[in-house]
């Protein structure tokens, strides 16, 4: 179980990572719910105190929680910092990403998918592959499998080379197959 599957809306938490995921919700509906431009900067300023004292080592499931806020004056650089502090991790960050582009987010109506989206871009391509083969060949279900096959098939030539070191993985063989087959038809399409 992840900790975006866990069951933080009453309050119990198995562990610090679920409390952190759960006091970042709050802390989100906190500013959309905010009825005052005077609320909402003391929610913003409490995003900000949570930043600071939990960025570095908050779940990813957290800090993706805070991308889903509104863009306004007060919490543009707070998004742009999760969104830095999430591209900084890498590789490890790259499946919760996926996960949200995926809309497996805890408010669907929001722009996380497409903020995660922009915080993959801004990793270095590497590390994004690499994160989305670990999707491939891990506990994924079939549809993020799936998903990381896109990504990788969109991100194209630069992929084909771990995507064809991934054949070795039972696990991931399948969906290395299909991410190959396709960048192989889009070469073959754009030489046409």
């Amino acid at each position: 179980m992840t900790y975006a599957d866990a069951d933080v809306a009453r309050g119990e938490y198995k562990d610090d990572g679920e409390a952190l995921i759960g006091l970042a919700r709050q802390l989100a509906d906190a500013f959309e719910e905010a009825q005052t431009p005077e609320d909402q900067e003391y929610a913003a300023d409490a995003i900000d105190d949570f930043l600071s004292d939990y960025d570095h080592y908050a779940p990813d499931d957290a800090l993706i929680a805070l991308l889903d806020l509104p863009m306004t004056r007060l919490t543009w650089p707070l998004v742009d910092s999760v969104e830095a502090t999430l591209a900084g991790r890498g590789r490890p960050a790259v499946w919760a990403l996926l996960e949200a582009i995926e809309g497996r987010v805890y408010d669907h109506g929001g722009q996380t998918a497409a903020r995660a989206l922009e915080t993959l871009s801004a990793m270095r391509e590497a590390d994004v592959i690499r994160g989305v083969l670990n999707v491939m060949s891990g506990a994924a279900d079939d549809d993020l499998k799936a998903a990381a096959v896109k990504l990788l098939v969109r991100t194209g030539e630069p992929a084909v080379p771990a995507l064809e070191d991934a054949l070795q993985d039972p696990a991931a063989r399948r969906w290395a197959e299909d991410a190959l087959g396709d960048i192989r038809a889009a070469r073959e399409e754009a030489e046409e």
